[in-house]
């Protein structure tokens, strides 16, 4: 993840940046290296780490690969699931997540 150097921290997402840049746990790089006005990204991620990775099959051999390019993937099929199951409902799509997300 990191920050966007094209896109500002978008309101629904202001408390939740903040929190993070605030946090002696975040662990950031010097100021200088990184955009602290731009959004976070990516917004959701999972298994995204290196000891746990992801197995895909590449020209036929199996490799792991881990990171928000991996993991941003499954989150959207998990949404896109929940979608199907809605509409089978008769209910409407959850629509655009990102402000519901960051509550």
């Amino acid at each position: 993840g990191g920050f966007s150097d094209t896109f500002a921290v978008p309101a629904y997402q202001a408390d939740a940046v903040a929190a993070y840049k605030n946090s002696p746990d975040a662990n950031l790089p010097p100021q200088r290296m990184w955009n602290g006005t731009g959004r976070g990204y990516p917004d959701v991620a999972a298994l995204g780490g290196q000891k746990t990775p992801y197995c895909v099959e590449v020209g036929g051999i199996f490799q792991g690969v881990a990171g928000t390019s991996a993991s941003s993937p499954v989150v959207a099929g998990v949404f896109a699931k929940l979608n199907g199951l809605r509409l089978k409902k008769g209910k409407p799509s959850l629509g655009f997540l990102n402000p519901f997300i960051y509550k």
